[in-house]
C-alpha cells in the first residue's frame, strides 16, 4: 500500500547521536571515511559532528536532513 511504502521511506532515529562506528554504519561508509573528511574538512563537510569528552560523535538527524535539503 502508498502508506506502507511512504513508512518504509522514513528512517526511525532511536539516538540522534552516535559513535563513529555507528555513523559509518548508517551511512554506509567506513569509520576510516568519516575520520579522513573530518581531519581534512573539520566542521565544513557534509556529517554534522561534534567532540564531547574526547569522544566524537555525529548527529545523524541533522546530517541526514542536511544530506536531503543539498539533493533536493
Amino acid at each position: 500500500s502508498v502508506i506502507k511504502d511512504h513508512m518504509a521511506d522514513k528512517k526511525i532515529y532511536s539516538d540522534r547521536w552516535a559513535t563513529e562506528q555507528e555513523a559509518a554504519e548508517h551511512w554506509k561508509l567506513k569509520p576510516g571515511t568519516l575520520r579522513k573528511r573530518r581531519s581534512i574538512y573539520g566542521h565544513h563537510t557534509t556529517e554534522i559532528w561534534s567532540k564531547v569528552g574526547g569522544r566524537v560523535l555525529y548527529d545523524l538527524y541533522a546530517t541526514d536532513q542536511k544530506i536531503q535539503r543539498n539533493t533536493a
